[in-house]
């Protein structure tokens, strides 16, 4: 059995179904957790979270049985760091571009031999009292640290792009997840997300993943479109953020309300 239900997923061939968290709310969270959703995001390149507002979202994702998965702002060992130790499963990275960007990333997320992360038995182990976490040797613990964490850098430059089969390749890389609206302002289409310029950029990172066997993940913003990418073989969807499902929500009760009036 894996030490992460997303690669569980993935190995199984289930499509796994996540959204954004950027309201910081632990009870947000909680809610989420039983709503069927595989995961969250908690999105501190974006949301106003310091390191232990993130710990306590990690935590109360683990709470309703999410996977915790973490975008940090970028490529930095505080950023990483933190976002390991506190138990992040999944580590998103945006804005990526340059090949050593993502060799960096994989430097400071990853215990030797695959990288140089620094030791420590912190929070996300249990403090050393996991099963997983409490081994007999380094290198167990080492290997298994490095299965429970996910690396997975978003596609969402046009060098990245332009690189994605040497990226996708690249051991320790655990897989790729694509941000559709930066990568098709960076490809000068800014949100024409049906130009064949951009379909034919997604295809190849799909197809890039799976043949090194590794998940694409895509956020996406309607459930049909959602749907879709998941049957043609994305091993997920990140949907929507969660203070637009709270604003689409609560406009469209109010106008069914109104409506009745």
């Amino acid at each position: 059995m894996s030490l992460n239900r997303l690669r569980e997923l993935f190995q199984s061939g289930k499509g796994a179904v996540g959204t954004f968290v950027s309201m910081g709310n632990e009870s947000v969270v909680e809610c989420l957790g039983y709503t069927g959703l595989d995961f969250v995001i908690i999105d501190t390149e974006h949301g106003p979270f310091d390191t232990e507002t993130m710990m306590q979202l990690i935590r109360a994702a683990e709470r309703v049985g999410l996977v915790p998965v973490v975008r940090i702002a970028n490529v930095d060992h505080k950023e990483i760091q933190r976002a390991a130790d506190c138990g992040a499963q999944g580590l998103i990275v945006p804005c990526l571009r340059d090949i050593k960007d993502f060799q960096k990333t994989v430097a400071l997320a990853k215990y030797a031999p695959i990288g140089q992360r620094g030791f420590i038995k912190g929070r996300g182990t249990g403090f050393g009292q996991l099963p997983w976490a409490a081994t007999d040797t380094l290198e167990e613990y080492y290997a298994n640290s490095n299965e429970r964490l996910m690396v997975i850098p978003q596609c969402e430059t046009k060098e990245a792009l332009e690189q994605i089969e040497e990226i996708a390749a690249m051991e320790g890389i655990d897989g790729i997840f694509i941000g559709p609206f930066d990568l098709s302002t960076s490809m000068g289409l800014p949100g024409r997300f049906t130009h064949p310029d951009f379909l034919a950029a997604k295809a190849r990172i799909l197809k890039t993943c799976k043949k090194e066997n590794k998940p694409c993940y895509l956020f996406t913003t309607k459930p049909k479109e959602a749907a879709a990418c998941l049957k043609e073989g994305y091993a997920g969807v990140a949907h929507e953020l969660d203070f637009d499902i709270l604003i689409q929500a609560y406009r469209d009760i109010v106008s069914q309300i109104q409506s009745s009036r």
